[in-house]
């Protein structure tokens, strides 16, 4: 089995956990401001790092598919104490985290899908993604720099003059053979849309009114086609909201696992 680094706090085998899933590349210290939140509250709460991110062993294998990846995180947790689980997913999460529905639904209490999108990427698409390899290959400092240089908003940046440091702090612990197996993970998925109308927990879809990489509309689509959403935007946002407005990210958060029971 594939070691991942796994962070877990105030964990029960009679109260659900909070599972935190990062977007591509970073730790899963982009959620810090929530870990603060969930500990004031003794809310429990997993979080883990990918294959090949952070303290986590290097991935089996470069091509590794979203089902694997999933199987991975599975068998790095399964074992600890929780009563069922609510997957957060920032992007790249929220894909594995339709794919951990598929897979293990009935440990699924919640979900909370944060800047994310339920399709698979077109073949043009892919065939653009699946190229970004042999850029890390090739420098992949530079290809980490230049990918994360505009997901935050301009409206993040002016208000946070620390927010660049904190993210170059967060996506400078990847392997090569991770970012590789994360950019195969994402290239590949599968198209999920056509399950959203079967998940059957309480969800919650945020988004950020100036992501530019996942539109408003699709992800208020997103929320539209799940039976017991609730749909926030964060209008100041980009593509990180956790981390763009933590204080009203962890507000919303905190009212929806109350609201719905879920703690």
């Amino acid at each position: 089995m594939t070691r991942i680094d796994v962070k877990y706090n105030n964990l029960s085998s009679g109260k659900n956990a909070l599972l935190f899933l990062p977007p591509f590349i970073a730790t899963k210290e982009i959620y810090v401001n929530q870990y603060k939140v969930l500990d004031e509250h003794g809310i429990p709460y997993i979080a883990i790092d990918y294959p090949g991110i952070g303290n986590s062993e290097n991935p089996p294998k470069e091509d590794l598919n979203i089902s694997e990846m999933v199987n991975i995180i599975y068998e790095n947790i399964k074992g600890l104490p929780f009563k069922k689980l609510i997957p957060l997913g920032t992007s790249m999460g929220g894909y594995v985290m339709l794919e951990f529905w598929k897979q293990h639904k009935y440990i699924v209490a919640g979900m909370v899908f944060c800047n994310t999108r339920p399709q698979a990427l077109d073949e043009e698409g892919k065939k653009k993604r699946l190229g970004d390899i042999e850029k890390v290959r090739e420098n992949k400092e530079k290809y980490v720099k230049e990918f994360f240089a505009n997901l935050v908003s301009e409206e993040t940046k002016r208000k946070r003059a620390d927010i660049q440091d904190f993210i170059d702090r967060i996506i400078s612990h990847g392997s090569v053979e991770g970012i590789v197996a994360e950019i195969y993970t994402i290239a590949t998925r599968p198209d999920y849309t056509g399950i959203l109308k079967d998940i059957d927990v309480p969800v919650l879809v945020i988004a950020g009114g100036k992501d530019r990489v996942v539109p408003l509309d699709v992800m208020e689509g997103m929320a539209k086609s799940i039976k017991d959403s609730v749909f926030v935007v964060f209008d100041e946002s980009g593509h990180l909201s956790a981390i763009e407005e933590p204080e009203e990210f962890n507000n919303v958060l905190l009212s929806f696992l109350k609201d719905k029971d879920l703690i």
